[in-house]
């Protein structure tokens, strides 16, 4: 059935079926280097399906949070560990990608919808939120030390990172719960998936 759900659905999976080819038979650091515009590609679907486009004073309040512990962790050390930015991400402010924040936003928008299908309370439902981020940016990692995302001073991302991840996110997550949005689980359910294989994907090639 066509409908501005189903459509967008479709065009986030054709978007990143293409990255993946892309990176597979094409220039994979060219390709990567459109990972900005699927960022926003991705938070203009979530924006289009957002029920009745309610938004929330949340969603700034996120990008912002994201932006902030980034520009703090990057030029700090703390609380993610050692890192910097390469160029793949586009335009930075205080050695910080401004699509940075933006990524935050899009994967707490997705796990947070998630999570309400999961726990019971608002603290049961941030601990899911929190978990489903930090299995992504476990598949995240690697793909973006390959591909001038980002680079560790160590020689893998240390333990720090997933914690301050799992931290952080329960934080913002915890929010979002209180807020009690209605969010558009569908979309939440696709974006997650589709990074989630998509991530995944680049993983396996990597091997």
């Amino acid at each position: 059935m066509l409908n501005k759900t189903n459509i967008s659905i479709a065009v986030l999976i054709i978007f990143h079926l293409v990255g993946i080819g892309g990176v597979v038979l094409g220039d994979a650091q060219e390709f990567l280097r459109l990972t900005p515009l699927n960022l926003l590609l991705t938070a203009a679907i979530i924006g289009l399906n957002h029920p009745k486009r309610k938004f929330s004073w949340v969603f700034p309040a996120t990008y912002f949070i994201g932006f902030f512990v980034e520009v703090v962790g990057v030029n700090t050390g703390f609380p993610f560990g050692q890192y910097s930015y390469g160029e793949a991400l586009g335009i930075k402010v205080f050695n910080t990608p401004l699509i940075i924040g933006m990524n935050w936003l899009i994967l707490l928008y997705a796990t947070n919808a998630i999570a309400g299908k999961f726990g019971q309370t608002i603290v049961t439902r941030s601990l899911f939120s929190a978990a489903f981020m930090v299995m992504l940016d476990y598949l995240i990692e690697p793909v973006a030390i390959t591909y001038d995302f980002w680079t560790w001073e160590e020689a893998v991302p240390p333990f720090s990172n997933y914690a301050a991840w799992f931290v952080i996110a329960f934080g913002i997550s915890t929010i979002w719960q209180m807020a009690d949005m209605k969010l558009n689980t569908r979309i939440a359910i696709a974006v997650y998936s589709v990074e989630f294989f998509f991530f995944g994907i680049l993983n396996l090639i990597q091997l």
